[in-house]
């Protein structure tokens, strides 16, 4: 996989000094003191005291690490979401001869939790319908489309007395699980209300497989020490006593960008197009094994699919 190695080194380091300037200068004590990042001791944070922290740095981290810590200090500053999703802010070149993402893109698959606020809502602004036990659009480009199949068992979303609520499994919430049985329509449908957008499978391959190196979207290697995956058996980390095996969206580490779950835990509906009508999906699921895990790997299906093992997670 060739990839533009040097433009993402002067793109990382430009980006890591912008984020420690910012730090610095966010992090300055009353002028009645020397600030605390004054490395030189002259009571002034310039660039030569950016020089020694760059340089001691580079002695304690390599530049995956820097990277993480970027992302983490840029999602800090990102206003609070009215779905508390958590952005992370990304500017990759993307594979070669396709497009790369500059953006913010979810670090976690879209919840449980989250795909019901927007149920609850869109019922209330009379944008989707329910008849026998599936959630369809009621208006706009989706209108009279499955959205949500709730007559599903392994759906994780009910719906009771006017309102959607999330299920408890074996002594556990499903809030901050990742939505599963939505379809491709029910995705886009929630982009659309609240003005995100689902990403390429370009996009999403550009993030996953970070700088070029990841196999996986957890690295170079995978087992289910850091995905849920099938091998030889499911991961099921929780011990759940029945579908679907998903784990929380916070459950595994961070890799890359700072993302998770971009290997296993549920696939991921992309806006790209799989021959006719079909829809590319990304990243593989709980269900299935390590070789459909890997960032490179690409399946369709109809957008009017759902699935215990599909969900979806969103971009701006």
């Amino acid at each position: 996989m060739c990839r533009l190695g040097s433009n993402r080194t002067w793109g990382m380091m430009s980006t890591l000094a912008l984020v420690v300037l910012c730090y610095l200068f966010l992090t300055q004590s009353a002028p009645a003191a020397c600030p605390s990042a004054d490395l030189t001791g002259d009571c002034f944070v310039d660039f030569e005291d950016f020089a020694l922290m760059a340089n001691q740095w580079s002695i304690e981290y390599d530049w995956e690490d820097l990277a993480v810590m970027a992302s983490e200090w840029l999602v800090e500053g990102v206003p609070e979401d009215p779905n508390s999703l958590v952005w992370v802010y990304i500017d990759d070149p993307g594979v070669s001869g396709h497009e790369g993402f500059t953006g913010y893109m979810s670090k976690y698959e879209t919840t449980n939790a989250q795909y019901c606020q927007y149920l609850n809502e869109a019922l209330a602004s009379d944008d989707i319908t329910i008849s026998s036990g599936e959630v369809y659009g009621n208006s706009g480009p989706y209108n009279g489309e499955i959205h949500y199949d709730m007559d599903d068992s392994d759906a994780q979303i009910s719906y009771s007395g006017g309102t959607f609520f999330v299920e408890s499994r074996d002594g556990y919430s499903m809030a901050n699980h990742p939505v599963v049985e939505v379809s491709w329509y029910g995705a886009t449908a929630f982009c659309n209300y609240y003005g995100y957008r689902l990403p390429t499978e370009w996009e999403w391959q550009a993030v996953a497989d970070y700088n070029g190196s990841y196999t996986y979207g957890c690295g170079t290697i995978i087992n289910q020490s850091k995905a849920n995956y099938y091998d030889s058996g499911y991961a099921n980390p929780l011990n759940l006593s029945s579908y679907p095996y998903t784990s929380p969206v916070d459950h595994y580490s961070s890799y890359g960008y700072g993302m998770n779950d971009m290997a296993g835990n549920v696939w991921e509906w992309t806006s790209s197009i799989y021959g006719g009508s079909s829809r590319v999906l990304r990243g593989g699921g709980w269900y299935i094994s390590d070789y459909d895990c890997s960032v490179s790997n690409r399946v369709g299906a109809n957008p009017y699919i759902t699935g215990h093992s599909i969900g979806f997670r969103v971009c701006r």
